[in-house]
């Protein structure tokens, strides 16, 4: 099965077989289980890097891992997390996690397990996190029905680190605030470029919102008649997918311009995929643009040809289908050995560190820092005058200057000999001609 471009990951909330899977879009066949991490939390299943497959359990506040080649958790680490939470991401480099407790956010690396800051801007608890293709920005969304933007930079560069402590931490600013939605935010999808590109998010408001990242402005607001729970783009961005509460799955073009910003979808209007009896909880589109993937409340997930609009393939689960994507086929989940590119830590519970068990080291350094860099000199004088520290200077510098002069010399040599073999290069090549002409 490693001749596959992509396959599905999803997990469902009955775990007495497995936590999540591993299937062939093509035939429906299961390739890999992951067990013993209880209940994934809605939207919290995610790869990191190309080595480990990472989930929040839903009742307790510990985030399990799994090597991609194995059954079983990664053994002698425990990541055990500050509270119970609500959502999970990774950046795409494998180098950050970020997870939703409550209204906080907290952030980790994952290499070292340090935790490198809390953002605390939302009133409810968060919901949504995601990164953006380039890692460099964050999105959170919440059950206030703010959507905010975060610079990873300005997050995690704090200039005083060593005066951060619990009680002063999340004082961070975001790049956006988006309070357009009345209600929760259930669900958004970023584009691939990042912040030069679109915003999608839609609430239990019944309203799906299109933002400009590049300029923070919204661009559409899009009404319909249900309460929406998820949406995703196509593979070229030209058209959304919007998933409703009922278990409809409504496509929505954006090549077509509307005359105004809000628009209302009427069900007879809209191009819809009907055959889920609950909520979409999730959606996917597959590379090659051609397979939508739906995961849903009726314990099923479901491939659709999205040019017909027609059902693939029925995926049946043992409970509500929370977690379901498409991404490439990696070649770890066919090993025997495993040998990870990406380090895994236990990670920390909080800001403040015990000074007390800190040992001091003192650290002898030269209280002269000047701005401008200096030239030095290999050999060390001691008690040396200012007259001949600056003899040796005017030593070195006309030694630079017997060397420049040299490779100047050297250059235009160089440019005449190519310049003359070039021009003795011409009447070779028409006497040859003439000679053929003759």
């Amino acid at each position: 099965m490693s001749n596959l471009l992509e396959v599905i990951i999803t997990s469902d909330c009955n775990n007495t077989l497995w936590t999540s899977s591993i299937w062939d879009p093509h035939t429906g066949t299961n390739l890999m289980t992951y067990k013993g991490g209880g209940t994934a939390e809605s939207r919290s299943l995610c790869l990191i890097g190309k080595d480990y497959l990472a989930s929040i359990e839903r009742t307790k506040p510990v985030l399990h891992v799994w090597p991609l080649n194995s059954h079983q958790t990664v053994q002698g680490i425990r990541f055990i997390l500050p509270g119970k939470a609500t959502s999970f991401a990774v950046s795409p480099d494998g180098v950050y996690c970020i997870a939703g407790i409550e209204e906080k956010i907290y952030l980790w690396q994952i290499s070292s397990g340090n935790l490198l800051t809390i953002i605390n801007r939302h009133y409810q608890k968060v919901n949504l996190l995601k990164f953006t293709s380039d890692g460099c920005f964050i999105v959170s969304a919440a059950e206030d029905g703010m959507v905010m933007v975060w610079s990873l930079a300005n997050v995690v560069a704090n200039p005083e680190v060593e005066l951060l402590t619990q009680a002063t931490a999340g004082q961070h600013d975001p790049v956006y605030i988006f309070s357009d939605h009345s209600l929760p935010v259930t669900d958004l999808c970023l584009s691939k470029t990042g912040m030069h590109g679109r915003l999608v998010t839609v609430s239990s408001d019944r309203t799906c919102k299109v933002y400009d990242l590049s300029s923070g402005e919204i661009l559409l607001n899009i009404i319909y008649d249900e309460p929406l729970s998820s949406v995703c783009f196509d593979v070229l961005e030209l058209s959304i997918f919007v998933g409703t509460t009922e278990g409809k799955i409504h496509q929505f073009s954006l090549t077509n311009s509307p005359r105004n910003r809000d628009i209302l979808i009427n069900n007879d209007d809209s191009a819809k995929f009907s055959g889920h009896s609950k909520a979409v909880n999730c959606l996917s589109v597959s590379l090659s643009g051609e397979i939508l993937l739906s995961g849903s409340q009726d314990e099923q997930a479901i491939l659709w040809h999205i040019k017909s609009r027609q059902p693939v393939r029925h995926i049946k689960h043992k409970g509500p289908v929370m977690n379901a994507f498409f991404t490439l086929n990696v070649d770890t989940i066919y090993k025997q050995e495993f040998s990870p590119s990406i380090i895994l830590h236990s990670l920390e519970r909080a800001l403040e560190t015990n000074l007390d068990e800190v040992n001091p080291i003192e650290i002898l350094i030269n209280d002269v820092n000047d701005f401008w860099p200096q030239y030095k000199t290999n050999v060390i004088h001691t008690n040396t005058s200012s007259m001949e520290l600056e003899n040796d200077f005017k030593h070195q510098e006309a030694e630079m200057k017997k060397e420049l002069e040299n490779l100047k010399k050297i250059n235009s040599n160089l440019y005449a000999i190519s310049i003359q073999n070039a021009f003795n290069a011409i009447p070779l090549v028409n006497k040859s001609k003439k000679k053929k002409a003759t």
